[in-house]
């Protein structure tokens, strides 16, 4: 692997991002097995160190979950009933292992038929928020059935 970078802030991340063109790493969980490589060709950019952008938190526009948090915060966390199922799903991704570095960020990105957590994300009309080097204010989209997004 050559490249790795772990940074600090969410500008930091997407600079990085968009000056080597890297890819995205949190839990790995599907990223390493996907390569068929013994390792990640090109740039790594790891978010995991994000505080902003891991754990569960009540805001005035409602529930938000960061990107790189793993399915076990997601169960430790104090979610309202209407998250039962997201719960559910969480004790349902892989083993505990896979609970533990897998995030839900990662799960909807992965394009698997078997991403446990979209279902429940779509029942709960949610909105990912995504944002860019580039800049021009973040923007959220609406989580719907994007298309049949083929695995590379």
């Amino acid at each position: 692997m050559t490249g790795y970078t772990r940074p600090e802030t969410l500008d930091d991340a997407l600079a990085l991002l968009a000056q080597t063109g890297g890819r995205v790493a949190a839990g790995c969980t599907d990223l390493f097995p996907a390569t068929g490589a013994r390792a990640l060709q090109g740039p790594v950019v790891d978010i995991t160190g994000l505080a902003g952008l891991r754990g569960v938190a009540v805001t005035d526009e409602g529930l938000r979950i960061g990107a790189a948090t793993t399915w076990t915060d997601i169960l430790r966390a104090e979610l309202p009933t209407a998250c039962d199922m997201l719960k559910q799903a969480a004790r349902e991704v892989g083993s505990v292992q896979i609970q533990n570095a897998g995030t839900i960020a990662g799960n909807l990105c992965n394009a698997s038929p078997a991403a446990d957590g979209v279902p429940c994300l779509l029942a709960l009309d949610a909105e990912v928020e995504l944002a860019s080097a580039q800049g021009g204010g973040d923007c959220r989209w609406r989580i719907s059935l994007w298309g049949r997004a083929a695995r590379r």
